[in-house]
């Protein structure tokens, strides 16, 4: 399995979709096109605002309904005419999609998260392979950003991937997965360690979570 990225950019941003009804109840979506419920839509505008804040400099993402009802107050916002690309579409969890997911992932955050990972690194037969799905976010991500300050507007195994690919694994078994919870990940050199920041509301502000003391 590849496990690096290769970009020409200092820093970047990232956007998990708003929260659908898929999300609320519970269930995989995966490659399911389903569209923001209202919360989602809010989380949309919330995000918008915060972004408002940032110098974007350009939306990429999947093509998906419940992304594009994500990025569309930021876009609106900044002018911007995103673009699109299969890469950045979920993982594909085949006949999984639209059934619950197992109650022993839904209870303690951490636990879950601990054992989501053994499920997404070891799935049933006919879910998209790791390697697979590794490999088109890679790809999609090293045509997409080019610019610095992009946007990236996916969704949580697409974040998933890049952690991995960006040598922050640690991060995989952490509660930073939220629907709409703004990202950016940054670096001081073209190939040095990247940096990975969540918007935190409590401190209305990114939040680098390699020195969370600060």
């Amino acid at each position: 399995m590849t496990t690096k990225l290769d970009l020409p950019v200092h820093r970047f941003y990232f956007l998990r979709h708003g929260q659908t009804p898929s999300n609320a109840k519970g269930v995989f979506q995966g490659s399911l096109d389903v569209p923001l419920n209202e919360n989602g839509l809010q989380q949309a505008r919330e995000a918008a605002e915060i972004f408002a804040g940032e110098p974007l400099s350009e939306i990429v993402a999947s093509p998906m309904t419940r992304v594009r009802q994500t990025l569309a107050p930021t876009a609106e916002h900044f002018g911007f005419e995103p673009t699109f690309h299969d890469g950045f579409v979920e993982r594909n969890f085949d006949e999984l999609e639209g059934t619950p997911v197992p109650q022993s992932m839904s209870q303690d955050p951490t636990t879950r998260a601990k054992e989501f990972m053994k499920f997404w690194y070891s799935p049933p037969q006919g879910v998209e392979t790791i390697e697979d799905f590794y490999t088109r976010v890679k790809v999609a991500t090293e045509i997409k950003v080019q610019s610095e300050n992009t946007l990236v507007v996916a969704h949580g195994g697409v974040l998933r991937a890049l952690l991995d690919l960006m040598g922050k694994p640690e991060y995989l078994t952490q509660n930073v997965f939220a629907n709409a919870r703004p990202i950016r990940f940054e670096r001081d050199d073209p190939r040095g360690p990247w940096r990975f920041y969540a918007y935190s509301k409590s401190n209305r502000g990114f939040v680098d979570l390699d020195r969370p003391e600060l």
